[in-house]
């Protein structure tokens, strides 16, 4: 509602009640995030900062299950090339014809092996390298979300508390109330209180 010699709107008693009522419950808001932030920060923090300090990898079983099946892979391969060996050493009644080609075989699996030993090896470092950063990342999100949601109603509450200043700034009861209060205490000082 507007006034002639005011030019600013009026706002009704029920507003501000209402600002000063929603300003409370955006309090209670942040009280309740900040509760909820300390009950999952609580048990989350330590768990993610323990992923990002001391990050898991492949578990022991796992690394020896790699390892065994490439020895076992090794093993065969080895195993095939001595026989076929072997067999064509008997086949051609020469001896000594084969045994380079048992060498390279033989060669080429132990090689074979320590390239899935090593990138067993490599496996693991990259899980644990992905863990530490999803721990690092969960640990940025769960800082940022809590933050966030304290501060926006932390907000509400700022902007509920504006609507009720504006509220009691315009209403003429308060007006003639502050200029009687301070007319009171201008009396009061020049009477020498």
């Amino acid at each position: 509602m507007f006034r002639s010699r005011d030019w600013r709107p009026q706002i009704a008693k029920g507003v501000a009640k209402d600002a000063l009522s929603n300003s409370g419950t955006a309090g209670n808001l942040a009280n309740q995030y900040s509760a909820n932030a300390a009950n999952v920060y609580g048990g989350l923090e330590p768990q993610l900062a323990a992923e990002a300090a001391h990050p898991t990898g492949l578990t022991p079983v796992q690394k020896a299950s790699q390892n065994t099946a490439a020895q076992q892979s090794a093993g065969g391969g080895t195993a095939g090339a001595i026989g076929a060996g072997k067999l064509y050493a008997a086949r051609t009644h020469n001896a000594g014809g084969a045994k380079q080609a048992i060498g390279q075989a033989v060669r080429g699996a132990g090689g074979n092996l320590s390239n899935a030993a090593l990138s067993t090896e490599q496996q693991d470092t990259a899980l644990q390298q992905k863990n530490r950063q999803a721990g690092i990342a969960g640990l940025g999100a769960l800082n940022s979300e809590q933050t966030s949601a304290g501060e926006g109603a932390l907000g509400l509450s700022d902007q509920a508390l504006g609507v009720a200043n504006q509220a009691d700034a315009n209403n003429p009861w308060m007006k003639i109330l502050q200029s009687s209060i301070q007319a009171g205490g201008q009396a009061a000082a020049g009477a020498g209180y």
